[in-house]
């Protein structure tokens, strides 16, 4: 009977410990009047990803402007004057970042181009 229950808890032990491997939440926080911009990747609750954030971005205007969860990819697609801006997440870094620029180019500010690509895995 020890020898199951020690089996059992072992096991519990490395179920969750094995736990935060799928918490990974990342966030992008965007200041669209100076361009500034905080990042974050692979934190274990979506409030300290919206946090590393925009202590990353550092200027009062920041704010986030998306949450990437678990096995997913963020992008942001800005204008060299930060009037036209877009983002996504999606399950692969192509898909992000080209979604992130037609939506960007929706603006017609100027030219789009990827600032941010990156995924939590």
């Amino acid at each position: 009977m020890r020898r199951v229950l020690g089996l059992t808890l072992a096991l519990i032990g490395l179920a969750a410990s094995a736990a935060p491997a799928f918490a990974d939440f990342g966030a992008i926080a965007l200041d669209q009047h100076n361009c500034a911009f905080g990042r974050s990747w692979h934190l274990d609750n979506p409030e300290r990803a919206r946090s590393v954030a925009l202590s990353e971005c550092g200027h009062p205007g920041c704010r986030v402007v998306l949450e990437v969860g678990p096995r997913l990819c963020g992008a942001v697609a800005i204008t060299p004057d930060c009037h036209g801006a877009g983002w996504a997440a999606r399950p692969t870094r192509e898909a992000a970042q080209l979604a992130a620029m037609e939506q960007c180019q929706h603006y017609n500010a100027g030219q789009c181009s990827p600032r941010i690509v990156d995924c939590n895995r």
